[in-house]
């Protein structure tokens, strides 16, 4: 009868474990980390209805580094116009603790990540991270990086460093194109997820359009881009881009 009480022990032991190992919000119900994908490897399920009607967002920023209201509200209406979400597109932002380095590895971006983002990927929606930083990247001619499936970062200090001031481009419309052009990336462009219906790839920048009006040109993530903000236009998607979004489950 010991032997049988210690062997129930166990197996209910056993059993909660098992139900716990999906505790972590980031794991689908087979146990594989949904956020810890390649960037693309997403583009359909954020595109399509099929399996999630929702998309929500969830912006992270350091202090002092929120990004204007103007540049949320110009990506959710990008959004709006590119994903098939009947359930609708929701946002919501949050501050997080400084970091305080002057500049950040993509190493530590994922750390910070991992510590604090709370929207996930789940059984009724898609999840995507935002990251404003309070400092550079490595690089500091990056203003932002999309570095997973649903993972994006802004450099907030290279950004303003590069917005607002006289002269320079107001910081809504350098947050808009940053944030839209690495939207871009997770969202299968260009060749990363979204299969192109007209080959565009640009030969010398991979998975960028060859097209130098269009959001997707690969000067969009660095400083280059501001050279084509100087008019407040933020660049749109071109006809092959959305063709390919299209084709992918997008509207």
């Amino acid at each position: 009868m010991k032997r049988v009480g210690l062997l129930l022990i166990v197996l209910c032991l056993l059993s909660e474990l098992s139900c716990r190992k999906n505790d972590n919000p980031g794991l689908s119900g087979n146990g594989i980390d949904y956020s810890n994908q390649s960037v693309g490897a997403s583009a359909h399920d954020l595109l399509s209805p099929e399996k999630y009607a929702l998309l929500k967002i969830e912006i992270q920023y350091m202090p002092g580094f929120q990004p204007d209201a103007g540049s949320v509200s110009n990506l959710s209406s990008f959004l709006n116009g590119i994903v098939n979400k009947p359930g609708g597109i929701q946002i919501t932002e949050k501050q997080i603790p400084a970091f305080g380095n002057t500049t950040l590895s993509l190493t530590q971006v994922e750390a910070i990540e991992k510590q604090y983002r709370t929207v996930y990927t789940n059984n009724t929606q898609s999840g995507v991270y935002f990251l404003f930083t309070d400092g550079n990247y490595t690089d500091n001619s990056v203003l932002g990086v999309s570095y997973r499936n649903t993972s994006v970062c802004l450099f907030g200090k290279t950004i303003h460093d590069n917005s607002g001031a006289i002269g320079q481009t107001s910081r809504a419309t350098l947050e808009s194109a940053v944030m839209e052009h690495e939207c871009g990336h997770i969202l299968g462009l260009v060749n990363t997820g979204s299969p192109m219906q007209i080959p565009h790839e640009d030969p010398s920048h991979a998975h960028h359009c060859n097209n130098q009006n269009c959001l997707m040109y690969y000067a969009m993530e660095t400083t280059d881009m501001l050279g084509f903000l100087s008019g407040g236009t933020i660049p749109a998607l071109d006809a092959n881009c959305l063709a390919d979004l299209k084709a992918n489950g997008g509207k």
